[in-house]
C-alpha cells in the first residue's frame, strides 16, 4: 500500500455537478486514488468531489454541500479497517452508499462490513469505464453495488441458512445437536459428555456438518448456527 500522505483531491470540490452522481473515494493507494480521480475528472456521469486515503481525512475536509451519492472505501487503510470508519462515514452522509471497494472477498469481512452499514461490495476487477457504469446503473436503479462473486456468496449464505431453518432437513437430530451446544460455547469435551459420545464422535457430526452447510472454518459455522 501507497503510504504518501497527499492531501485530498480538489477534482470538483469547488463545483459538485448537478446533473451528476457525486461519490468520494477513500483509498490509501496513491495510483488507484488517482487513476480514479483523474477518470472520473472527465466523466459525464460521475464527479469525484471528494478523494483522500483516510476516513479521517473524509471526516475533516467533508462539507454538507458535496451532496455526496456514494462512497467508495477500501478496506485495508494503512493497517485499519475501512470498515470501523463506516459510522463516521454515514454520521455526514447519512444517505449516501458506502461500498467496500477492495480486493478481499472472504465471508467474515463481507459479512462483518455488511452488518456494520455498508450497502455495497465491489472487488477491484472493473476498469474505470466499467465501473463508471456499474456505479451510474446502481445509482441510478436505486440498487446495491456487488460484485457478482460476492452476490453470489451471500444468497449462498443465505440460502444455506433457509434450509436450516426450515425443518432442519439437511442435518441429523444429533448433528443438530452438536451444532446447537457449539454455539452456545461447549467445548467438544464438554459436547462429547452432554451427547453420552466420544470426542471423535463428535469430531465426525462436525466433519459432517461443514460438508453438508459449505463452511471451512467454526466461524463461518457459529454464523449459520444462529438458524436453529
Amino acid at each position: 500500500m501507497a503510504t504518501n500522505n497527499t492531501e485530498p483531491a480538489p477534482t470538483g470540490m469547488n463545483s459538485p455537478g448537478q446533473n451528476k452522481y457525486n461519490i468520494a473515494i477513500i483509498e490509501d493507494d496513491l495510483n488507484t486514488r488517482q487513476l480514479l480521480s483523474d477518470y472520473f475528472e472527465k466523466s459525464k456521469h460521475i464527479q469525484c468531489v471528494l478523494a483522500v486515503d483516510t476516513v479521517e481525512k473524509f471526516i475533516k475536509f467533508h462539507r454538507d454541500f458535496f451532496n455526496i451519492h456514494m462512497v467508495l472505501l477500501d478496506l485495508l487503510l494503512y493497517d485499519k479497517s475501512g470498515i470501523d470508519g463506516i459510522p463516521l462515514i454515514s454520521s455526514r452522509e447519512p444517505e449516501a452508499e458506502i461500498v467496500m471497494y477492495t480486493s478481499v472477498d472472504d465471508y467474515d469481512t463481507i459479512f462483518r462490513a455488511i452488518c456494520n452499514g455498508a450497502t455495497g461490495y465491489l472487488l477491484k476487477e472493473l476498469s474505470p469505464p466499467e465501473l463508471e457504469e456499474r456505479i451510474t446503473e446502481t445509482l441510478e436503479n436505486r440498487g446495491s453495488l456487488l460484485s457478482p462473486s460476492v452476490a453470489r456468496r451471500i444468497v449462498r449464505y443465505f440460502n444455506s441458512g433457509s434450509k436450516v431453518d426450515g425443518q432442519e432437513a439437511t442435518l441429523t437430530p444429533q448433528e443438530s445437536l452438536v451444532v446447537r451446544l457449539l454455539t452456545e460455547g461447549l467445548k467438544y469435551e464438554d459436547i462429547a459428555q452432554r451427547m453420552g459420545i466420544s470426542i471423535n464422535g463428535v469430531r465426525y457430526h462436525i466433519k459432517n456438518v461443514y460438508r453438508k452447510l459449505e463452511v471451512k472454518s467454526r466461524a463461518e459455522l457459529m454464523r449459520k448456527g444462529r438458524f436453529f
